[in-house]
């Protein structure tokens, strides 16, 4: 009975070894051997492969090491080498899975920053149309934009590096624009301010968060909020960035955003006033239109013709509620 235990133990063992060497998915992220002789040779040799431009080849013996020696020291390199492979085989896609391994697996190792930035690199391109992708291996087409967005929140979430973060997150916003997805640009941009304060990405992504909000009323959103947004933001500039060569910018545009806030006002009394028939809601917003005319002289020069009609529908309104 103890020979047959110790023979069902040793070929457990040997079993549990074999998965490990074949799956390198379930071995700790980071963990490495001391040696791995096989692996260095093949690390060489496909080393010599892509100086002689043969990249089947030379991918055929990286996979081998990432595969079958993912403890190796050497296997951070061959994970690196796979991905500058699938670049120059124009495969962004396959190179920014070879480089999200590394980070994944080897956070310790001195390749971690690099295969950080090669995924910047691409994702930054792809952003500004640089690469393309395939349709049935035959035509360029644009990247689409939801795998770009994915890449860029990726470096974002992992970047352990402010001038790493900062960039991804500067990129992804400026993307985001050009997409004209404006209220996900915006979030993107006060991250980006809130997390990074120092970042020289900084300045103009609150001053770009501010333009938006500002923009929206051209777009056809005469939110009132919006315009809020927006003096809030330009305040915060001035106040974050006081010396910064775009503050004289900034405070434009709260005058701007003010002036234009007195201008919904006026709207909102006006309809209270000719299509609600609300009078006191109008006198109400009338009056402060017409309290800041400093803001908006020509708001409040019309604020006041229209006060008087208010307050006299309003008179008028009250007499024939007294008499009922």
């Amino acid at each position: 009975m103890r020979k047959t235990m110790i023979a069902l133990l040793a070929l457990g063992s040997s079993f549990l070894l074999s998965v490990c060497s074949q799956t390198s998915d379930l071995l700790p992220a980071g963990q490495v051997t001391a040696e791995d002789a096989r692996a260095d040779s093949l690390l060489a040799g496909a080393r010599e492969s892509m100086a002689a431009g043969k990249l089947s080849a030379a991918k055929k013996a990286l996979e081998e090491i990432v595969e079958y020696h993912a403890i190796a020291p050497c296997a951070p390199q061959a994970r690196m080498l796979l991905g500058e492979i699938e670049e120059r085989r124009n495969d962004p896609r396959s190179a920014f899975k070879q480089y999200d391994k590394i980070v994944q697996r080897y956070q310790g190792s001195e390749l971690y920053a690099r295969a950080l930035n090669r995924q910047l690199a691409i994702a930054t391109d792809a952003a500004a149309g640089r690469l393309k992708g395939k349709v049935l291996w035959l035509w360029d087409v644009p990247m689409e934009s939801s795998k770009i967005i994915e890449w860029l929140q990726t470096i974002i979430k992992n970047a352990p590096y402010a001038d790493m973060s900062d960039t991804a997150s500067s990129v992804l916003g400026d993307y985001l624009v050009r997409q004209r997805r404006y209220e996900e640009a915006c979030l993107v941009y006060k991250n980006l301010v809130d997390q990074h304060p120092d970042s020289a990405y900084a300045p103009a992504a609150q001053l770009m968060m501010a333009r938006l909000w500002a923009s929206s009323h051209t777009r056809g959103d005469n939110n009132m909020v919006n315009l809020d947004r927006a003096q809030e933001a330009y305040e915060e500039f001035s106040l974050l960035f006081p010396n910064h060569q775009k503050n004289e910018e900034a405070k434009a545009g709260v005058r701007e955003m003010r002036r234009l806030l007195l201008e919904q006002e006026l709207q909102v009394g006006r309809y209270y006033l000719e299509r609600a028939r609300e009078y006191q809601s109008a006198v109400f917003c009338l009056e402060d239109v017409v309290r800041r005319g400093s803001v908006n002289p020509q708001a409040a020069g019309q604020a006041k013709e229209l006060l008087a009609k208010a307050r006299a529908l309003l008179a008028s309104q009250r007499a024939a509620s007294a008499k009922n």
